[in-house]
């Protein structure tokens, strides 16, 4: 996907970049356990963003 394929108009380096400065702001105002509960709740989001990305594939490869 390219800049202007994506929506987001950032490429995939910018958006790892723009990912990396976020954890390590939110890492710097919150404690371990609070790191280890927003990790764990960016985890489902990713997972069930996959999840929805697979279906929606399989779906138009049946049309």
């Amino acid at each position: 996907m390219t800049k202007d394929e994506d929506g987001l108009k950032m490429s995939g380096e910018e958006l790892v970049a723009l990912a990396s400065s976020i954890a390590i702001c939110l890492s710097k105002k919150l404690t371990p356990r609070e790191v280890c509960l927003i990790r764990n709740f960016f985890q489902a989001i990713a997972s069930n963003l996959s999840s929805i990305e697979f279906v929606d594939t399989i779906c138009k490869n049946r049309k």
